[in-house]
């Protein structure tokens, strides 16, 4: 799961920013979580807490706390964090390169622009949880869900379906890989007692069938298990029309 927090005083601003995070990372198959402060003191003391987010979009702005004071407390305890500063100014970029920017954006926000950041940001976090770990023949591998099309169980083997048309396979049970993948950022759907599927390659979904599409264009029709057809039809439409929201 990708954790997230907004940080400005302008309340409608932050509401704005939020609702525009969750909907780009509903339309790329994340799972995210966010949350939002109208001050840098209380980010600070939830962080203090043992709060711990991936990504902070950050206002540099605000009354209490300005964004610069408040980046070089949270720096202070966690130098990993990616932060995207937010401002209606730019004489603050020679005083940011202190704290470590990731990217700056300009009220009001150009949408191209904060989508290049957002997904720039989500290439660079890159932590475990973007990769699925597995052990065959006592050796620890492990392949990246962004490039995982499926998982698919056979005969107590569960078969990993690459998007580059690769496959790998170690032994083991879809329930318990389905477990691990709840807190995963990559929204996985399961669509059958055989099928894990992820979300960001759907095409289509017919009656009894769902179609997906690898990078290079080949369709895969993998079949809905009948006493999960309305579930996954109701998934489906909740992610679509931003329903589904940070899981």
């Amino acid at each position: 799961m990708l954790r997230i927090a907004v940080c400005d005083d302008d309340r409608r601003f932050a509401a704005k920013l939020e609702e525009m995070i969750l909907q780009e990372a509903l339309q790329a198959g994340l799972i995210a979580e966010t949350e939002t402060y109208s001050d840098g003191d209380t980010l600070i003391a939830d962080i203090q807490k043992g709060y711990r987010y991936e990504l902070i979009f950050l206002d540099i702005e605000m009354e209490r706390l300005n964004g610069i004071r408040a980046a070089h407390a949270i720096r202070g305890m966690d130098r990993s964090v990616l932060l995207i500063y937010v401002s209606g100014y730019e004489q603050y970029l020679k005083e940011l390169f202190e704290v470590e920017p990731f990217r700056f954006l300009q009220k009001p926000l150009d949408d191209g622009r904060f989508r290049r950041y957002f997904h720039e940001a989500c290439e660079r976090i890159g932590d475990t949880d973007a990769f699925y770990q597995f052990t065959f023949n006592k050796n620890i591998r492990k392949v990246s869900l962004r490039d995982t099309v499926y998982f698919e169980s056979r005969n107590r083997v569960v078969y990993i379906v690459m998007d580059n048309g690769t496959e790998e396979y170690f032994y083991g049970k879809l329930n318990d890989v389905e477990k691990q993948l709840e807190e995963s950022r990559y929204r996985f759907l399961r669509i059958h007692q055989s099928y894990l599927v992820n979300y960001s390659y759907i095409k289509k979904m017919s009656f009894s069938d769902i179609t997906l599409v690898t990078g290079g264009g080949k369709e895969i029709s993998l079949r809905i298990s009948e006493d999960r057809e309305k579930k996954i039809r109701a998934q489906l439409c909740d992610i679509a029309s931003g329903k589904a929201g940070a899981e």
